[in-house]
């Protein structure tokens, strides 16, 4: 049975992503546990900072389940993927 949820996070738990995350124009490519606790969840592109938005981990995880797949990436952890058939890719932040 499918867990309806994976994260041990709230779903109402504000993430950070990106405006083309957020608009549905990229998909997710690139996450990220920090070492504070928050995740983010962006295209994998170069940004500025007002390319930046919060949405709730709800929201993200419902766009892409995918995402689910990193629901235990311990903190100061990242993961990666060419693209959304690629498997991802966990690195260890330095």
């Amino acid at each position: 049975m499918e867990k309806l949820f994976p994260f041990s996070d709230a779903p109402d738990m504000a993430v950070f992503t990106c405006c083309h995350v957020l608009s549905g124009e990229r998909p997710v490519l690139y996450v990220s546990h920090d070492e504070d606790g928050y995740w983010q969840f962006l295209c994998g592109e170069e940004h500025e900072e007002s390319d930046a938005g919060m949405v709730s981990l709800h929201s993200i995880y419902m766009s892409d389940k995918s995402v689910g797949l990193l629901a235990e990436l311990e903190c100061g952890y990242s993961a990666e993927r060419e693209n959304v058939e690629s498997k991802w890719v966990i690195i260890e932040d330095t």
